[in-house]
């Protein structure tokens, strides 16, 4: 790439800033994303960037990956089906932004939930759900089968940023622990926890001799599906097939 500085004018008081909260959450752990800005993520070192649809006409998906390198994370925000759907389909884009979900000062319209579960259906990148989420609609959306927010106003413009950071976690964790997402032959879906094959296959109402079962791409012996425990984000094939004479 050559000098970044040479390519694009870089704020330094925004690079300052990126920088120290790159380390920062490098030294906590946590995964730091630049919001607009491949240059200020590549000489910052966060983790990744996120792109708007503007920011899209200004950079090129393809050019962004060649400024942050092939181990940073790209991500961008979706406003429609149509969106998500081109998203989807570009190899360089990690994970996917769907919204605004609910009214926000930021934006003129908002998308509502009812899209939420097609959008949980064809997304093949991790998705988050994002605009105007607050304790008051987080249900709304979770009921939906939302997994994963991200949330702005509704924390901090709160009196008490940690006690309402601390509330949606608690928030999210209760509803973790009680459902979680799995991918079933090839459509997400969303069970409760603790639920292993042979009870998979139960709900589904297969006969037990007459499917096939492949797990995170094994397939597993009928006598091993009462041990295996299905987990968040795993992937199952069930092939189902008619005996002849």
């Amino acid at each position: 790439l050559g000098n970044l500085d040479s390519m694009m004018y870089i704020n330094d008081e925004l690079l300052k800033l990126a920088t120290a909260l790159s380390n920062l959450c490098k030294e906590k752990r946590v995964t730091f994303i630049v919001n607009d800005d491949p240059y200020i993520a590549k000489k910052s070192n966060a983790n990744g960037v996120h792109l708007g649809q503007v920011d899209k006409k200004k950079y090129s998906i393809p050019e962004v990956r060649r400024i942050v390198g092939s181990n940073s994370l790209i991500g961008v925000s979706t406003h429609s089906l149509v969106e998500l759907k081109e998203a989807n389909l570009d190899n360089n884009v990690d994970y996917i932004a769907y919204g605004p979900v609910f009214t926000t000062e930021t934006k003129n319209y908002f998308l509502g939930v009812k899209d939420v579960k097609e959008v949980l259906k064809i997304a093949k990148k991790p998705l988050v759900f994002i605009g105007g989420i607050n304790l008051s609609n987080l249900d709304e959306i979770l009921a939906e089968g939302a997994r994963t927010i991200a949330v702005i106003r509704g924390i901090i413009q709160a009196k008490d940023i940690t006690a309402q950071a601390r509330s949606f976690k608690n928030r999210l964790i209760k509803e973790m622990d009680i459902k979680m997402r799995v991918r079933i032959n090839g459509e997400n879906e969303t069970i409760d926890k603790g639920l292993n094959l042979a009870k998979l296959v139960e709900r589904k109402k297969f006969s037990p001799n007459m499917v096939v079962v492949e797990h995170n791409f094994r397939i597993v012996p009928k006598e091993e599906w009462p041990e295996v425990i299905l987990q968040e984000n795993d992937q199952v094939e069930i092939l189902s097939f008619m005996g002849g004479g």
